[in-house]
């Protein structure tokens, strides 16, 4: 633990280092940048360690690294699995937030981001290695207000201090859930620690029901899940595109952790958990990617998909949880495994893309994807990257989302072979289908919009060199995506390790065969991969080589051809949306002049608002409450006493 704890002091040196030599700009970020990478890196290293250092079978020779009974943070295999999503990309993001905010020097407290965002890197690693419910909550609420004042970061605009508002609010019912659930789970108990969790897991029908759907309350609402998702788009979309990557490449999955401690802890859970799990993960994912194609803002599409990736990692593991219930252990691990995987796949592919989307809102100055075009020939290696993470979110081979997919395929799949109810769930492959195919319509879309053709809007033009100085974090993640998908064997057995001790079971060996199986559908791709970019360079080649003649193309009647002639997202999309019909979450303004398409959210704006706006109208009609006259304060006084004695005399209290 000394290397662990000794990082994440490095991480919090230098945000203070940032902090103090605010005032020198360029030895502030520079001392920032090195301190706080590596201190990563060196928190990083004990994890590294016990997972890849205890063998390769489920429950291992080593499953923790020794704290001594009474320590309030310490590193086991669950442990050591979420702390490369924290402190591994986090130091990509670190490296890419210190240029991204250059720029903002001069009317914005960049060194105090730089510090709020060390100390968010340093709760988020005290969540994901508590052993006491106290060092849990402690560090939860400390992540939860350092992520606010990140989101806020310009809070002079509107759309940001409302975002912000939401987030906050959210986040404090989320730990007011998690507190609830600790209560019942403690049961009065003196010990606090998670082992005297493990102990009291026996506590009744009951009470583990109640334990469960507060736990998948509070850390559904931390995930980002439907129907608790609706703090997410704003606040992602808020936020500085780093913090923005942070927020969906880290942070969401605090709450995928929560839930696998509680399971961990608690025992297998009853099967009405795992439907609901399941069918929860069905809605976000397929809601998600749905409500991601209707966009016009950037960074918001970014956001819903992280909606769908959720809901993809809870199919894996509601399935899990029905494996168990149904005494399947196979489809059990191979469901645990592959949300496992994901969970890990996301964080990179979906950090990758928000850190491309950096870029393109430094160059062009917007979100607005229907303003926006032709940038791949400005930022020609972003445009690369970027290209990356799309194929790998949408879940083609031969990259890393592909693999994780692949397994929580073949455990639907799998549930449709078995016996008894759990045959049902074979179901949920058809939404998991689903959602594939309209990730690939949504990032064809916006790959194609945003970085091929031409300018759509003139006055998106050049605003600074950013490219250069922020393409190194980016290449860095592309290469993991990359190598998870293309070699995926190496990954699989502290997967496997990892799901058994999340829901014991007595076949390892499951996960490990379906990820195999995986493998040549990823070295097919990455040959054919191969191919084209062969013919393209022979191409290319041929085409350097032989004498060039230019002409006027045929302008169908058009003197000279324009941007505004292309496919516009919004166009591109509208097919796909209007099958869905009011699902789509897209609202048509008609006026006699024009006719155009705004995309909304349904659970905030058609349910949230309008009752938080009825809750504030029922405040204000019980206001003149508190300016009555005495008499009236003795009466409600008098009355509540009455209502005590009552309940006191009928409960046959003495």
């Amino acid at each position: 633990m000394i290397p662990f704890a000794s990082g994440l002091g490095l991480i919090l040196l230098g945000g203070l280092a940032a902090y103090g030599l605010d005032r020198r700009p360029v030895l502030a970020d520079r001392v920032f940048q090195w301190i706080a990478v590596a201190g990563c890196l060196l928190a990083l290293a004990p994890a590294l360690s016990l997972l890849f250092g205890g063998g390769g079978g489920v429950g291992g020779p080593v499953d923790s690294i020794p704290a001594g009974p009474d320590a309030l943070f310490g590193i086991d295999l669950l442990s050591a699995w979420f702390l490369p999503i924290v402190l591994g990309v986090g130091a990509t993001i670190v490296a890419y937030g210190v240029p991204y905010l250059g720029p903002e020097r001069g009317h914005r407290r960049v060194g105090l981001a730089h510090l709020v965002l060390a100390v968010l890197l340093v709760a988020l690693s005290g969540v994901v290695t508590a052993r006491t419910i106290v060092a849990f909550l402690a560090s939860w609420e400390v992540m939860a207000v350092a992520a606010w004042l990140l989101v806020i970061f310009e809070h002079e605009k509107r759309d940001t201090w409302d975002a912000g508002m939401v987030y906050l609010v959210l986040t404090h019912a989320c730990t007011l859930a998690l507190i609830g659930m600790f209560a019942v789970w403690q049961g009065g108990h003196a010990d606090w620690r998670f082992a005297q969790l493990a102990r009291s897991a026996s506590i009744g029908p009951v009470a583990t029901g109640l334990v469960l759907t507060l736990g998948l309350v509070g850390f559904g609402i931390k995930a980002g899940a439907f129907p608790f998702h609706f703090w997410l788009p704003g606040a992602h979309a808020a936020a500085p595109s780093h913090v923005s990557a942070l927020l969906s490449g880290i942070m969401l999955k605090v709450g995928i952790y929560g839930l696998c401690r509680m399971l961990a802890l608690l025992g297998p859970p009853p099967a009405w958990w795992g439907w609901i799990v399941l069918l929860m993960g069905l809605a976000s994912s397929v809601l998600g990617v749905l409500w991601a194609l209707a966009q016009h803002d950037l960074k918001r599409l970014l956001a819903y998909h992280s909606v769908e990736n959720i809901g993809i990692i809870l199919m894996g593991l509601g399935l899990g949880a029905l494996g168990t219930a149904y005494h399947q252990p196979t489809i059990a691990l191979i469901g645990v495994a592959g949300a496992l995987l994901h969970t890990l796949n996301h964080a990179l592919f979906k950090s990758l893309l928000f850190l491309g989307a950096g870029v393109v809102v430094r160059e062009t100055g917007h979100r607005e994807i229907d303003r926006l075009g032709g940038l791949g020939r400005r930022i020609p290696r972003t445009a690369l990257a970027f290209l990356v993470g799309s194929i790998a979110i949408v879940g083609l081979p031969p990259l890393n989302g592909f693999v994780s997919e692949w397994l929580i395929f073949r455990g639907l799949l799998g549930a449709g072979l078995a016996s008894g109810g759990l045959r049902v769930a074979v179901v949920v492959a058809a939404g998991l289908a689903l959602t594939g195919a309209l990730a690939l319509a949504c990032f064809s879309k916006l790959f194609g919009v945003v970085f091929l053709g031409t300018p759509r809007d003139p006055s998106a033009g050049h605003r600074a060199p950013a490219e250069s100085a922020l393409i190194a974090p980016q290449a860095v993640l592309a290469a993991c995506c990359i190598v998870i998908g293309v070699a995926p064997g190496w990954i699989a057995p502290p997967v496997a390790r990892i799901a058994g001790l999340i829901l014991p079971q007595p076949e390892g060996g499951a996960a490990l065969g379906s990820l195999g199986s995986a493998l040549p559908l990823s070295a097919l791709a990455a040959v054919l991969l191969l191919l084209i970019g062969l013919g393209w360079s022979a191409r290319q080649w041929t085409l350097a080589r032989r004498p060039q003649r230019s002409s006027a193309t045929w302008g169908c009647a058009y003197t000279r051809a324009t941007g505004r002639m292309q496919y516009t997202a919004s166009s591109y999309a509208s097919p796909l949306l209007a099958a869905f019909g009011p699902m789509s979450g897209i609202q048509q303004v008609r006026t006699r002049a024009s006719f155009h398409t705004r995309a909304i959210e349904p659970i905030l704006d058609l349910l949230a608002r309008p009752l938080w706006s009825r809750v504030v109208a029922a405040a204000v009609r019980l206001r003149p409450l508190q300016a009555g006259a005495m008499r009236w304060y003795l009466l409600y006084a008098i009355l509540c006493l009455l209502g005590l004695l009552l309940y006191l005399q009928f409960a046959g209290l003495p």
